[in-house]
């Protein structure tokens, strides 16, 4: 996404408040805020300096329980 020239927040918002709102999931997901599913991704770096982090997931988090836990990988500079 990056190489075709998506900054850092639209990335974000395609991975988050796009498809909750097309899903019609808005009301209760797609952001973290009190009241919303808090289901959550835990990157292993912050994509904000470079986006290959969003390859690089640490644990994935539904309904409060821990689904998915995966090595925290380095970024091959």
């Amino acid at each position: 996404m990056s190489q075709a020239g998506m900054s850092f927040p639209g990335i974000l918002a395609s991975l988050t408040t796009a498809p909750a709102e097309r899903f019609g999931e808005a009301p209760k997901r797609g952001r973290i805020a009190p009241g919303m599913d808090g289901d959550v991704v835990v990157l292993a770096g912050d994509p904000a300096t470079d986006v290959r982090w969003f390859g690089r997931v640490k644990y994935t988090v539904r309904a409060g329980k821990v689904i998915h836990s995966g090595p925290a990988r380095s970024i091959d500079r």
